[in-house]
């Protein structure tokens, strides 16, 4: 009996050796063109695809990168430089991919050689995959918006679900690609298409209000409702998918709004104390639980962190999600994006720049002329922006280089944010934490309204900067940001 327990001892650790060795898989890559310094890939935990849950290798000179992963089942693998994709694999466990990335062309700059060829470049085709591919539930309602029958939006969805699937299904078929690729596929491929139906509903509900609806309030609450009954946010399933967050986001809303008839001016209180992000949290823990309830907690922290609004509560929902799960795999992800925001709160407690200057009686000021005449300077660089943009935020990094040159030509540094007056606050805490030196103004309604026939269309894009004259008129109606510090001098030099 002794010796048969030795034996067994031994061979236990051995076959879960040869058992991990088995679901190893190896992805050989090469990239021409620009060659970035790393390559990202998401880590599937638990099969998850997640675009905030990733890893990283080192590129050589030459573009070659190998990553090795170990998979217990069938999983997407993103491929990205700083959120955006260049591919997926759909990986299997045991098999080896060679990838081929062109960064310098815009169509077919991503193979994949596998068994699976045809089943990768297939899915590859579609270009709302992911999120850092381009694609989302709310981009994919504009051609629906306007439909006043629910069986008409929910019949045009199911035609393009079933194109999008038809091509796997033959794949499978001619067996050239497995049943779990399929499964894969097809699960994401449900759900998303399930996604984009619950954003029309979504949409519907918001234009409601001001009865600006498509649907029929009665139209809208029955087509969000079947969503959730033949595609529910507790398939296990759906836990593989790069959508699981924003479906089960969209699942949080239906159950708050429609089932609960959660008031939205109860949820604007939320957000004039602080406490929006809590109150979201503590909803998903009525409705979610398990494996889906640890990944929803973590997605919406490392969403919500990922947009620089440097909001304090993330700090103690972080602490929170660490007490409840403590083992997370989850946690070194999230805890990077949570160090910015505790530097920035205690960054609001050293002194101001004084070189940061607030333009007084914002809410009197209606145009750009009145702010830079009152100014009294000679030229101006003018800065728009907002507080939720991270275009904008990004460009600030640069931003010692831009107020040497702008120092050097006389030009005096502008800021107008957009922001609305319930982001006042963060505004000024925001100037505070990247140092923004000049002066500045939030504008109002009427000031907003300039901005907008300035630009010449209903809406504009930010970060946007322009040079003015001491007069307030235009020189220059777009010019370069600091992240394009050469360019910038040589269309300052033209002036």
């Amino acid at each position: 009996m002794r010796i048969i327990r030795f034996i067994l001892a031994v061979l236990i650790p051995v076959i879960a050796t040869a058992q991990k060795k088995n679901n190893d898989i190896q992805i050989t890559g090469k990239i021409t063109g620009k060659i970035p310094d790393i390559i990202e890939y998401t880590l599937p935990i638990n099969g998850i695809d997640y675009f905030g849950f990733t890893n990283s290798v080192q590129i050589d000179p030459l573009g070659n990168f190998k990553i090795n992963i170990n998979l217990e089942k069938t999983s997407f693998i993103d491929l990205a430089n700083q959120y955006k994709s260049y591919g997926t694999i759909i990986a299997e466990p045991g098999m080896q991919y060679t990838i081929n990335i062109n960064t310098e062309v815009s169509g077919n700059s991503f193979s994949v050689e596998s068994k699976n060829k045809k089943g990768q470049e297939l899915y590859n085709q579609i270009v709302n995959r992911s999120m850092i591919a381009g694609g989302h539930f709310e981009t994919e309602t504009k051609d629906y918006r306007k439909d006043s029958l629910a069986f008409e939006v929910k019949q045009k969805v199911e035609q393009r679900r079933i194109s999008e699937i038809g091509g796997f299904e033959k794949l499978l078929q001619n067996k050239i690609i497995s049943k779990s690729f399929f499964d894969l596929v097809k699960t994401d491929r449900d759900y998303f298409h399930k996604g984009i139906l619950g954003s029309v509903a979504f949409i519907n509900y918001l234009s409601s209000k001001q009865n600006k609806n498509s649907l029929p309030a009665a139209e809208y609450k029955k087509l969000w409702e079947e969503i959730f009954k033949s595609n529910p946010v507790t398939n296990p399933a759906l836990l593989s998918s790069p959508w699981f967050y924003f479906y089960t986001e969209n699942y949080l809303r239906y159950n708050e709004l429609i089932l609960d008839s959660t008031d939205t001016a109860a949820l604007s209180e939320f957000h004039k104390k602080g406490l929006i992000h809590t109150h979201n949290i503590n909803y998903a823990k009525k409705n979610l639980s398990g494996l889906q309830l640890e990944y929803y907690f973590a997605a919406y922290l490392y969403y919500e962190t990922m947009n620089k609004n440097y909001e304090k509560e993330l700090i103690a929902l972080f602490e929170q999600f660490k007490k409840e799960y403590p083992q997370s795999s989850y946690t070194t992800f999230i805890e990077p994006l949570i160090i910015p925001i505790i530097t920035f709160h205690a960054r609001q407690k050293e002194p101001l720049n004084p070189k940061i200057q607030f333009i007084d009686n914002n809410s009197s000021v209606n145009t750009v002329k009145e702010v830079l005449k009152s100014l009294n300077k000679k030229q101006f660089y003018v800065d728009i922006w907002a507080t939720w943009c991270g275009p904008c935020k990004s460009e600030f990094k640069e931003n010692p280089k831009l107020y040497s040159l702008l120092a050097s030509k006389e030009i005096t540094m502008v800021y107008i944010s957009i922001d609305k007056e319930n982001r006042d606050k963060q505004w000024q805490e925001m100037i505070h934490f990247y140092n923004l030196e000049g002066y500045h103004i939030r504008a109002n309604e009427k000031l907003y309204a300039d901005l907008l026939k300035l630009y010449g269309s209903q809406s504009f894009g930010i970060p946007w900067h322009f040079l003015a004259d001491n007069d307030g008129d235009i020189k220059q109606k777009h010019v370069s940001g600091p992240s394009e510090i050469e360019n910038l001098e040589k269309q300052l030099n033209r002036n």
